[in-house]
């Protein structure tokens, strides 16, 4: 069925995450029977989607049909320590935060709640699915706390008198946890199969079993205060999924084995908190493969960051071409790590790459050495850093920025928040702000597989009105958005040779290949936009105020990609 309507579904809870959960996966006996290792016969395959289901070769369609999304609500909350230092949330219902398990029906084009399950470490910061283990994900929770013992143990200081007259119990900390969670079976006989449960089935299927605790910001050198221990983002190793034997255990600790290998990444809140690798594969014990702290190897001569640049959450981007090689954004800069060094610094990837910061930063899945940017300016950018050196710049080096392939404006009226690419095609991307708006946009000039001959597209006017809706009122902004190449996030000096050749190049390219398909006004301002991991035309936007919203490429897109 293909359907170019949204379908939204609403929580009536604030909400920051979102993550696509992973199609079924092969099971041990499919992939033996694959490799001409199994019983004789062969046998039929069985599908495994983690929550106890097993699916055979007639069902699977059905099962990929449905796509899975995890939602983690922000309710903030006051949650106290117990005596072994576990959080254990507040007693109030309609406070308890939780994950949310969103089931699309392609058949009925619904959007309905399948199961939730109480989050035991209260609010939560940040969640990723694992990409082929759809019951495995890792969120970081917490927020305030409340302990007295702990009070009355750090008010010994002879500074803190009027502190330990008080009265421990009303004072506050802060404390954050990272952890990976099982999600509980809630697929089996007695729950229907997977399509919900009533109130009854909700008690027994209501919590989360720990896998592992991961102690991000929990060194020696941290302090009292809890907030180094905050995640802004998680990410999974791409091998994972691009290298994948089937076996999610497996495949832990392979990417573990290589040289400066590692299994997670986790992403401190603050442009100066760790941005750290772990080890995950042993399961029961956690070990730290490599981490840096925020800071540019080349100084500047004056300070570019405000007050709301520095306090932007930190996000990484993990290539998936090199997996030794990370991009996290540092105010208006985006900084590269080489993660088979010990050092903690970066080198300078992009010098002010965006005026007032960088929001988000995304690898080009399919083109090594292309990355696209979102900015609090609103604007949109695609770079070449294939030029970047892996040796340590020097200052000269340092302010000579990579060339700009691609500046989409229009789009946004105030902060781009996120930007992600499709992980199939890459012409097409996804960008989503603060003041409402998730926009779809194709990008063919600077894609792996640029749309050559557009002549049958311009003349066909009277299709599904992507292109002339583009810009609504707005005649004439579509030249600007797709062809413009301007300088607006540098400080007083001129544009660069790189930037001026670039400039000239995109002058000439076809305003056709690179437009906005699609916009979407959410009901707030979008916190997340994901790709489905299941369908590549599938994607889903999520709204502070808790609206889920699924959107799909249109099928005249699809067809011009694909044809």
């Amino acid at each position: 069925m293909f359907t170019n309507q949204d379908v939204d579904y609403s929580l009536n809870a604030p909400c920051r995450c979102l993550g696509s959960v992973a199609p079924p996966q092969k099971s041990s006996a499919k992939i033996d029977a694959d490799d001409g290792l199994g019983d004789e016969g062969g046998g039929e395959a069985d599908i495994a989607d983690g929550w106890g289901n097993d699916y055979d070769d007639d069902d699977l369609a059905s099962s990929q049909a449905n796509q899975r999304f995890l939602v983690g609500t922000a309710i903030p909350s006051v949650s106290k320590i117990s005596d072994g230092d576990e959080l254990v949330e507040e007693a109030d219902e309609d406070r308890v935060n939780r994950l949310h398990l969103l089931k699309y029906h392609e058949d009925s084009h619904e959007l309905l709640l399948e199961s939730s399950w109480a989050h035991p470490t209260g609010e939560v910061w940040a969640m990723s699915c694992h990409p082929t283990r759809p019951d495995w994900v890792v969120t970081c929770g917490g927020g305030s706390v409340f302990a007295s013992s702990a009070i009355e143990e750090g008010c010994g200081d002879e500074n803190d008198d009027a502190a330990a007259s008080s009265d421990p119990a009303a004072a506050a900390l802060t404390q954050f946890k990272t952890t990976l969670w099982r999600i509980p079976d809630a697929g089996g006989e007695e729950s229907g199969g997977g399509l919900g449960f009533d109130d009854e089935d909700k008690s027994a299927s209501d919590t989360l079993e720990a896998v592992v605790s991961i102690p991000h910001g929990t060194t020696e050198s941290a302090s009292a205060s809890g907030w180094e221990q905050r995640v802004s983002q998680v990410l999974w190793n791409p091998l994972l999924l691009s290298a994948s034997s089937g076996d999610a255990l497996y495949d832990l600790a392979e990417t573990s084995s290589d040289d400066g290998g590692g299994n997670l990444i986790t992403v401190g809140w603050g442009k100066d908190s760790p941005i750290m690798l772990w080890d995950i594969s042993a399961l029961s014990e956690v070990k730290e493969v490599w981490s840096a702290r925020g800071g540019l190897m080349v100084p500047r001569k004056r300070s570019h960051l405000s007050a709301l640049s520095s306090a932007l959450p930190r996000k990484v981007s993990w290539d998936p071409h090199d997996v030794c090689n990370i991009l996290a954004t540092s105010g208006v800069d985006v900084v590269a790590y080489d993660m088979r060094t010990a050092s903690s610094g970066g080198r300078l990837a992009i010098r002010s790459a965006h005026r007032h910061g960088v929001a988000d930063v995304c690898h080009n899945p399919l083109l090594m050495g292309v990355v696209v940017t979102s900015g609090l300016d609103g604007i949109i950018k695609v770079w070449d850093i294939r030029g970047i050196s892996g040796e340590v710049q020097s200052q000269k080096s340092a302010r000579t920025n990579p060339p700009v392939l691609k500046v989409l404006r229009g789009g946004h009226t105030h902060f781009a928040s996120n930007v992600r690419y499709n992980p199939f095609h890459d012409q097409l991307i996804l960008s989503s702000g603060t003041e409402g708006n998730a926009n779809l946009w194709r990008v063919s000039s600077c894609s792996s597989a640029p749309l050559l001959d557009m002549a049958m597209d311009e003349d066909d006017g009277d299709g599904d009105g992507a292109e002339r809706s583009l810009y609504g009122d707005d005649e004439g902004e579509e030249d600007e958005t797709t062809q413009e190449v301007a300088d607006e996030n540098r400080d007083a000096n001129a544009p660069s040779e790189n930037e001026e050749t670039s400039q000239k190049e995109m002058k000439g390219a076809s305003s056709s290949q690179d437009i906005r398909v699609s916009r979407l006004e959410c009901s707030d301002a979008v916190s997340r936009v994901v790709w489905s991991s299941n369908d590549p035309w599938m994607y889903m936007t999520l709204s502070c105020d808790g609206t889920v919203t699924a959107q799909f490429v249109p099928s005249k897109e699809k067809y011009r990609i694909l044809l």
